[in-house]
């Protein structure tokens, strides 16, 4: 069962009717007391929880009821919902242990995926890791050391998952290798794997170069240019050197990866995406948060998943 808390009764039977229609047992409650009476009753399996509850949009009870959930039902997965203004909610969210937020109005399809993919990190045993790497298409990867081994571990039981995952590490550890092996034991193993190196791309192309543009778009813009989002669509998108994208990139990025839209330069109609987001760096991303120089959102965005 889906638990769906919401203030707003035309939310509540909206998210309702998409969960049913999907072939899931939802339920419904308009604030913390009935969800709380839920919770206690019944372990769900997923909750889907608005932030605020009252007229104040500081997302306190949100917050307070999500501490709550967690102490009674630590496993169960908790998708946070806010406006795109109150995104720093979300991120406290994220903090506090929800598993993933989006953001109203919501794309139905790109809910459900992130619905389906907490219920499947959720149900993947982490037993017998052995076992499971054993099955594991190692690609070019080489080697049995511990460490090696803790990662392919990793990677084989999240990779048939859409999860956003990010690898850390220093330059020259297979960070690359790492990803088309996620890749390649994924669902999409049909369809492209897209690499883009964020560090060799300037803030002024990084539209162009990511998301296309139209002939005559721009001065130098004389052929219509295929982006890399794309190109991967259907398929895994690789983002490498994340660490050293600007902040403006960051938020067009962010925008990307939270409405899987995205609009070609020279032509406004938003245009639908579907891929897996793998990203790399070898920065520490939370110094970088703690300073200020990489936005906290963006890291929960990538960071479903850790790979060291």
């Amino acid at each position: 069962m889906i638990l769906i808390i919401d203030d707003d009764s035309a939310v509540r039977s909206s998210l309702s009717f998409m969960l049913k229609r999907a072939a899931y047992e939802a339920q419904t409650v308009p604030g913390p007391r009935e969800a709380m009476d839920v919770v206690r009753a019944e372990a769900p399996a997923l909750i889907l929880m608005d932030m605020n509850f009252t007229l104040s949009t500081t997302g306190e009870e949100g917050l307070t009821l999500l501490k709550q959930v967690k102490i009674f039902r630590p496993d169960v997965p908790v998708i946070l919902m806010t406006a795109w203004g109150s995104i720093q909610l979300a991120v406290q969210g994220m903090q506090a242990g929800a598993f993933d937020f989006i953001t109203k109005p919501w794309n139905n399809a790109a809910l459900l995926q992130r619905i389906e993919t907490a219920l499947e990190l959720t149900a993947v045993p982490k037993d017998a890791p052995e076992e499971q790497s054993e099955t594991l298409n190692r690609s070019h990867i080489i080697g049995k050391s511990q460490g090696l081994m803790e990662v392919l571990n990793t990677v084989a039981r999240i990779a048939r998952t859409n999860a956003s995952v990010l690898i850390t590490g220093e330059s020259g550890t297979g960070k690359e290798l790492i990803a088309e092996a996620i890749h390649i034991n994924s669902q999409r193993v049909k369809q492209p794997f897209v690499k883009v190196n964020l560090g060799g791309i300037s803030q002024s192309l990084f539209e162009s170069e990511m998301f296309g543009h139209k002939k005559g778009a721009f001065t130098d813009a004389t052929t219509d240019r295929v982006g890399r989002f794309e190109l991967a669509n259907k398929g895994t998108i690789f983002l490498d050197e994340i660490g050293d994208l600007d902040p403006s990139c960051q938020v067009k990025l962010l925008r990307v990866l939270q409405d899987q839209t995205f609009e070609v330069l020279g032509d406004s109609r938003p245009r639908k995406t579907d891929i897996r987001v793998v990203s790399a760096t070898n920065a520490d991303l939370r110094k970088m948060v703690s300073e200020r120089t990489f936005r906290e959102d963006l890291f929960y965005r990538i960071n479903l998943i850790t790979v060291k």
